[in-house]
């Protein structure tokens, strides 16, 4: 029997519709994930939605974010939208977070008119059927309470390929794959697919670069934080039907990782191409 008591989708939804406070100006909410800080998936789709009130017409299509200050979860965020410039068929916006004054997040994104055109992608990789693999969200709250954290509910459901484990097992690989799919029936509306897919888009994507390393996120030597995070939206998804999310990092070095993924729907359609780099240090333990 399907536990909704582990996923938190509709909060979600409802934290990612800001809440216009003047001349495209937003205010949003943030939550618990079980740190002090906002996680960065929040706003990456709270900074969405707020562009997309301006292109109400338009779909986006790329979105580059900057994190630059760690935000406190306690605290209201207010985004400023930029009009860069209006063409013909797209839009640039800028969005800028705010929280307690000082800047802690800058997007670009742009938006197209519906075209046609050339189209070829890479082929979906071979994967397992996700309705024959089990659901990692059990394990993970049993996890939560042996080790005395608090289990935080997720807004979709994963499923590992292979036996990997999404927050890094030392499986000494430089490539996992997931299944994802949200709980429950999601509205129509295109916006809540895509920003629900930029909440979850931060879900340990970094980690995989610390998979050739042998080191979890568990490791007390590890400092690990979001520099940037790039999406390309390629083709129309919904967050309700299962999409395949294949993860490789190609580099570690300086100090950060890459991290970059192919995603894909169930006709094999690549639907989303992302890319993330990370401060990843390991300190002395003293």
């Amino acid at each position: 029997m399907f536990d909704y008591s582990l996923y938190n989708t509709p909060e979600i939804l409802s934290l990612l519709a800001l809440v216009p406070i003047g001349t495209d100006r937003y205010l949003g909410q943030s939550h618990f994930m079980g740190s002090p800080n906002v996680f960065g998936g929040q706003v990456l789709g709270q900074a969405l939605h707020a562009a997309a009130q301006t292109v109400p017409q338009r779909r986006p299509h790329s979105l580059h974010s900057l994190f630059i200050l760690p935000g406190n979860h306690r605290l209201p965020i207010e985004f400023e939208v930029e009009r860069v410039r209006d063409g013909g068929s797209f839009s640039t916006r800028r969005v800028v977070a705010f929280q307690d004054g000082k800047r802690i997040f800058v997007m670009s994104a742009s938006f197209q008119d519906e075209e046609v055109g050339l189209s070829h992608q890479k082929p979906m990789p071979e994967a397992p059927d996700p309705e024959t693999l089990p659901s990692a969200i059990a394990g993970w709250k049993e996890r939560a309470k042996a080790s005395g954290r608090q289990f935080v509910p997720v807004p979709a459901d994963f499923r590992m390929v292979g036996g990997a484990d999404l927050y890094g097992n030392p499986s000494r690989e430089t490539g996992k794959q997931v299944w994802l799919r949200a709980p429950m029936m999601l509205p129509d509306a295109a916006l809540v697919h895509e920003s629900l897919f930029a909440y979850v888009s931060d879900y340990s994507f970094l980690v995989t670069a610390l998979q050739p390393h042998g080191v979890t996120l568990g490791d007390p030597r590890l400092q690990i934080a979001s520099l940037d995070h790039t999406i390309w939206f390629h083709r129309p998804f919904r967050m309700d039907q299962w999409l395949l999310i294949c993860m490789d990092s190609p580099n570690a070095s300086g100090g950060r990782g890459l991290a970059l993924a192919s995603v894909y729907d169930q006709k094999g359609q690549l639907v989303v191409t992302m890319a993330q780099e990370g401060l990843m240090r390991l300190r002395e333990k003293k």
